[in-house]
């Protein structure tokens, strides 16, 4: 749920009073729950016991019914003050203000550009800066918007939903179209806010949420969606397309890295709404969850109300925790309805018992029931918008940025050139920045201390900074607005330039009448991929100029970049670009960086919409590259300002590699080497993929899906870097019809690609019977 604070920060002293229970010497610390000897399910299940069931309903409301100040969830009589879930982490600490000297929290890009950098240590990296600030801000009390809301040590957080569809509205919120990447995306995600820097073990920083749980990718608003919401839609998904496409990310982030939490969507599948779907307490035992799950808001209440599934907000109540597994329900369909099914017999309070040690447990895990030595108890405002966590959001920002065309090496720019910047967002802030972020400018000492985004640099005023000659500013025409009454200024601004820089893109911000087509955000789909037209007749009219021109977009889900662009221009896509974006765009332009990502998602052709419903979830219908989608960019492919030569340096084997299907021949390690021929250090990012030639023993699979990547940092001119990929059988699996994830024996062929057209593969054979190896969830 989208809300923003409005606040500004009036203390900043660390603190732990009235912030976790069994105080010692505060007389309600004798408890066994608060007998650190103990086992932590002993302790869970001692305070479950002594929690009295009138209140229960209310410990499982998100968002605090009534708001979780004072005390409507503290329980006085055991020591333990109120808490409230539903704290935002998507790509900073959401709810949160600044501090009285001006700190503010990190803004990181967006999802698609965690995406794009194919940077695992850089994801985790920034990961950990938002727990670490989350949990500073938890320790000051009052930096979450003032301890009104947002106050919690969980984190709702990272959207891991496939980019199936480019109009879905939150595509700026999620990231890529392979279940693989998002999987690694999630894992490191799940470790930096978890683990957070390592400084204590034995205490969970934040407990990650991953959402939307599952087949999330419809938000209704747009002409195309119909009377359809993500509120009442049903999505019909085989058993293949569950395991192969939209389980995978949430699988890997709970199996591998140990997520502690889960939102379930609002959506149905298969005709029951997900939260009180048996697939989530399925995939608790498979996958060995251990945590929590909630509710996205109020998607219990919907079951009833939108859905229709059962006809009582009590059913609901009961069916989710009993059926679905829903631990915490934001909203207050628990807090009114729980103990009415309970007494109709909907569901026991063995139930309701199940979802409190399971909400409680994180409580504990996140140290509110032990004495406070841990060292994150010292985070405070010192550990707020720090230079290093500047440093790496510009890191993070020049990673994430698409080098998508540069027709005749038109970048970089020299500095010292006239330079006119043209364009609605050649001068951005505020869309620079993804919806959902935490305050990031602080109060001005003007008497203001709204939400702004007054400090944040604009791309021209980056370029300006960085160029030595003349910057000039001239937006030419509105994002939407059809009329063309600032072109004559900005085709004399481009006549009189050297170069030209074009800000272009969409917007999650900007909703009028003339924008919904093209909007993008929670609650809202789009309805065109294309850029709005009158951007369109403003490139070509520059264009026309035959000036050295490049153009980057903003952007969450993609945009069909014009054909004249692509062909006459370099083009940037930035997607939102977070606090260091516009900085890192300049860097970049100007030569001073050569850092670029990869194409997160393929980006269709604007008439793509005309032949693809927004209701179809089936990526075999030739959605994404695994299954054939016809590309105006592909998945994966990005340019750079040098060239690289790939090759397998070992094993060397011209027959093709060989494993048994039965993981018996350990593990294949494999050595790409990476040559940089070109005339500039840069980056290279090596990506593995799985091509399935011959496989009899499967109906359906990926005509390539990806296995494996690497990112490797500034390589120097003629040097070479190793980029190592250990592949096993398990690493290897696919789907089959009926969902098992299966290593199946035939002939496949291991491609290895660095998203500018350099490809090496080599065959790979698997040999023996078809293994089951990751059964479907049992349902």
């Amino acid at each position: 749920m989208l809300t923003f604070m409005m606040s500004m920060l009036v203390g900043g002293a660390q603190s732990q009073a009235g912030l976790t229970a069994c105080v010692p010497g505060g007389g309600k610390d004798h408890f066994p729950f608060c007998n650190t000897s103990l086992s932590l399910d002993d302790r869970v299940r001692d305070l479950v016991a002594r929690i009295p069931d009138a209140i229960k309903p209310n410990l499982l409301t998100a968002r605090g019914y009534g708001r979780s100040v004072g005390t409507e969830q503290a329980i006085p009589d055991l020591g333990i003050p109120a808490y409230y879930w539903g704290h935002n982490c998507l790509h900073s600490s959401m709810f949160s203000n600044c501090t009285t000297d001006g700190r503010c929290s990190t803004s990181f890009p967006s999802g698609p550009s965690f995406a794009a950098t194919f940077d695992k240590s850089v994801m985790q990296k920034m990961a950990i800066v938002i727990g670490q600030e989350t949990r500073a801000g938890f320790n000051m009390k009052t930096w979450l918007d003032n301890g009104q809301e947002g106050s919690g040590l969980e984190c709702w957080g990272p959207v891991i939903n496939i980019n199936r569809d480019p109009r879905w509205g939150r595509n700026g919120e999620g990231g890529a179209e392979d279940p693989y990447l998002m999987g690694q995306l999630g894992a490191a995600w799940t470790r930096g806010l978890q683990e957070g820097d390592g400084r204590d073990p034995a205490v969970t920083q934040v407990a990650v949420t991953l959402k939307h749980y599952v087949a999330n990718s419809l938000e209704g608003g747009s002409k195309s969606d119909g009377k359809a919401t993500r509120h009442n839609v049903n999505i019909n998904l085989s058993n293949y397309l569950l395991a192969d496409e939209y389980f995978p990310a949430f699988r890997t982030a709970i199996r591998d890295a140990g997520a502690k939490g889960v939102m379930c969507s609002y959506n149905a599948v298969n005709g029951i709404p997900v939260c009180l779907s048996p697939l989530m307490k399925a995939a608790r035992d498979q996958w060995g969850f251990k945590g929590y799950v909630t509710s996205d808001s109020d998607s219990v209440a919907d079951a009833w109300s939108q859905h229709h599934y059962v006809k009582t907000a009590a059913e609901a109540s009961c069916l989710a925790v009993k059926d679905g597994g829903c631990d915490i329900d934001s909203g207050n369909t628990y807090y009114s309805s729980l103990l009415a099914g309970v007494a109709a017999g909907n569901c026991s309070m063995e139930d309701v018992d199940r979802a409190v040690f399971n909400s409680m447990r994180v409580r504990f895990d996140v140290g509110l029931f032990d004495p406070p030595t841990s060292p994150y108890w010292q985070l405070g405002a010192k550990d707020i918008g720090t230079d290093t966590s500047t440093a790496l959001n510009y890191e993070a920002a020049l990673k994430s940025l698409v080098l998508v065309a540069n027709n005749g090496g038109v970048l970089p720019f020299k500095k010292g050139l006239h330079i006119a910047v043209i364009g609605p967002h050649g001068n951005a802030t505020t869309e620079i920045i993804q919806k959902d972020t935490g305050k990031i400018c602080a109060d001005d000492h003007s008497g203001r201390n709204d939400f702004h985004f007054d400090c944040v640099k604009s791309p021209f005023t980056a370029i300006s900074e960085a160029n030595s000659g003349v910057t000039t500013y001239t937006q030419g025409c509105d994002l939407f607005d059809p009329s063309t009454a600032g072109f004559d200024e900005a085709l004399a601004a481009a006549k009189a330039a050297d170069v030209v820089v074009l800000g272009l893109g969409i917007s999650e911000w900007v909703s009028t009448p003339l924008s919904q087509p093209y909007l993008e955000r929670e609650a809202h789909d789009r309805e065109s991929i294309d850029l709005p037209e009158v951007q369109q007749k403003l490139a070509t009219a520059i264009l026309a100029l035959k000036k050295p021109t490049a153009a980057f977009f903003l952007n969450g889900g993609s945009v069909a970049f014009p054909g004249n662009l692509l062909q006459d221009a370099a083009v940037i896509d930035a997607f939102y670009p977070g606090m260091e974006g516009s900085r890192a765009l300049a860097a970049s332009i100007l030569g001073d960086e050569n850092r670029w990502g990869r194409m997160p998602y393929t980006v269709y052709k604007a008439d793509w919409v005309n032949a693809n419903s927004i209701f179809d979830h089936d990526v075999t219908h030739s959605r994404t590259y695994r299954y054939g989608a016809d590309a105006l960019v592909p998945f994966g492919a990005g340019l750079s300002y040098t060239k690289f030569k790939l090759e397998i340096s070992s094993p060397k084997s011209p027959e093709g590699y060989s494993l048994n299907t039965d993981g018996s021949s350990g593990n294949l390690t494999i050595v790409v080497s990476a040559t940089n021929t070109g005339k500039v250090a840069g980056d290279v990012v090596v990506q593995v993929y799985l091509h399935p030639m011959s496989v009899p023993s499967l109906t359906i699979h990926p005509i390539k899906t990806m296995v494996a990547f690497e990112r490797v940092d500034s390589v120097p001119v003629g040097g070479s870097a190793q980029a190592t990929f250990s592949l096993s059988t398990s690493s290897l699996l696919l789907v089959a019809e009926n969902g098992d994830r299966v290593s199946a024996p035939g002939q496949y062929s291991l491609s290895f690609e660095d998203g500018s057209g350099e490809i090496v593969s080599h065959n790979l054979a698997l040999v023996g019977q078809s293994v089951i190896v990751d059964p479907f969830p049992i349902v």
